[in-house]
């Protein structure tokens, strides 16, 4: 299969899940702000129904103390003033000075409009609003018109109680008429007005500005935002207050601390897309991961075909000449050593694929073990002077003399192997002037370090950081430029690491490339 068909089937699934995921988050936010909205409306309701009960009884006991007060009693506030008006006579009004004006234009307008009446007591219909079609706020609805109805009984039981008080009284403490002020507006004043025996009409004017600001300073807590506004006496509203003709505005509903941050289901939703970021990204890791993998043991398989192809095909053509007598006597060596060559690569490389394979197995890492430096060099350098100087390099190898009494933990045939892949790998691309191959060998740190340099063209940069890779070769030198699988340097990082150690590779600022294999310094006699 095609990458770009693997990459086509990961976007299409990847669109399904996030469109599955959309849906979810979209309901769930939706559900998630209903139930805020509800719990905010609810808490909304409740506070309104405390507030009107604090404002009714207030004012239920403003409305009995003023009824039970006797006619030229000094206005106290939040009464500005009292009156008494018989016929068409003048009105007898007691008021604070500057507001008897006031006070005669409101009797005026009772003249033309009439006082304020008695209520029908409330029934227990119900209103003629329509009940709010969401049951959450049916339901509030219906709760706020019972506490109204309740309310009304409190007042009228305030009424009753005060009216049994005032029998109880002397008759001469006793106003004209014992019957309860009937609140009412008349223009602009809110007025306290009853009909006496005589026929005539007493009570008195409110401060509304003043009872006002009373009655919201009492409920600021429950509702900070809200507000009073006149509404007819036989107005059927939940918000109305029982004993006064007032509306109450509660105002924008709060948030409150519980709804203040996200919700448990918002941080579960995003604990979900992050879940879903997370295993797409590592999905597209994954499979970017096995088709660069497929990719590059495609080209190991092409490689391989490639560098096995190379000595068969030099074996079987040699063979045939050989056999068949072909070749002059005095180039048969000549054909011997070519053969023994093509020989030598091919088992380097089916050496090199194997030892990585064991690796790749997780076989049993190379067991490193204390040896001196100047025991180590004679056992790993021979293989290696050989492969350069078949290749035609001369070999140089310098030691400093600090170096050799070093004990390091290495194991001698795992650092042949990657001496030799190093002196190979020089011996294939460093093939600049002069044509030397120097092995530096000296202190680094708590260790020592093996360098193999070569005055080839060195390394460019955009291809230093894979050049460590597996089944990997420089693209400058791919194909048959220089034998190979790619497979040399892996090996050799991967054997440096199993002995502790480390390989790294150098650029040099005179040109070429240098190699280096640090060794660690043994723990016991090492500095």
């Amino acid at each position: 299969m095609r990458p770009w068909h693997v990459w086509t089937a990961y976007a299409l699934c990847l669109a399904v899940a996030a469109a599955a995921l959309v849906a979810l988050t979209y309901q769930a936010v939706e559900s998630d702000r209903s139930e805020a909205r509800a719990r905010r409306e609810a808490a909304l309701e409740e506070n309104c129904r405390l507030a009107l009960w604090r404002m009714d009884s207030t004012a239920a006991t403003l409305v009995a103390r003023e009824s039970a007060t006797a006619d030229g009693v000094a206005p106290q506030p939040p009464v500005m003033a009292r009156f008494r008006l018989a016929g068409i006579g003048p009105a007898t009004i007691h008021a604070a000075a500057g507001r008897e004006a006031a006070v005669r234009a409101a009797l005026d307008v009772g003249r033309r409009t009439g006082f304020p009446t008695a209520q029908a007591p409330p029934s227990g219909a119900a209103p003629a609003a329509a009940a709010p079609a969401d049951p959450a706020a049916g339901y509030q609805y219906a709760r706020s018109n019972d506490e109204l109805r309740r309310r009304q009984q409190v007042v009228e039981q305030i009424a009753t109680q005060n009216s049994f008080q005032l029998q109880q009284q002397p008759l001469a403490a006793l106003p004209p008429t014992a019957l309860a002020l009937i609140p009412g507006w008349l223009g602009a004043e809110l007025v306290l007005a009853r009909r006496t025996a005589e026929d005539a009409w007493e009570g008195c004017l409110l401060d509304w500005p003043s009872l006002r600001g009373d009655l919201l300073g009492s409920i600021a807590d429950l509702l900070p935002g809200a507000d009073l506004v006149p509404c007819g006496d036989a107005a059927e509203d939940a918000r109305r207050l029982a004993a006064l003709p007032l509306r109450l505005v509660p105002g924008a509903a709060t948030t409150s601390s519980a709804d203040a941050g996200w919700s448990p289901l918002r941080w579960a939703l995003a604990a979900a897309w992050l879940a879903m970021a997370a295993a797409a990204f590592a999905a597209a890791a994954l499979l970017a991961g096995v088709l660069a993998l497929s990719e590059r043991r495609a080209a190991f398989v092409s490689s391989v075909t490639h560098e096995l192809r190379t000595p068969l095909t030099t074996f079987r053509l040699y063979a045939n000449l050989l056999e068949e007598g072909m070749v002059p006597p005095a180039e048969v060596p000549v054909y011997h050593a070519t053969l023994r060559t093509e020989a030598e690569r091919l088992a380097h490389l089916v050496e090199n694929v194997l030892a990585y394979a064991r690796l790749e197995r997780g076989a049993a890492a190379p067991q490193a073990a204390p040896v001196l430096v100047a025991d180590l060099l004679p056992r790993i350098v021979e293989r290696a002077c050989e492969r350069a100087r078949q290749a035609g390099f001369a070999w140089q190898v310098t030691v400093a003399a600090d170096a050799r009494d070093m004990r390091v933990r290495a194991e001698p045939a795992a650092v042949e192997q990657v001496l030799f892949n190093l002196v190979d790998n020089a011996c294939k691309y460093g093939r600049a002037e002069p044509p030397v191959i120097e092995l530096a060998v000296a202190r680094r740190g708590r260790g020592i370090a093996l360098a193999v340099r070569d005055h080839g063209p060195g390394l460019p940069a955009r291809e230093a950081a894979r050049l460590f890779q597996p089944f990997r070769k420089s693209a400058r030198d791919a194909a048959g430029t220089a034998p190979g699988v790619g497979l040399g340097l892996a090996l050799a990082r991967r054997l440096a690491r199993q002995m502790g150690g480390e390989l790294t590779a150098e650029s040099p600022a005179d040109g070429g490339a240098r190699f280096v294999l640090w060794l660690r310094a043994d723990t016991g006699t090492g500095p």
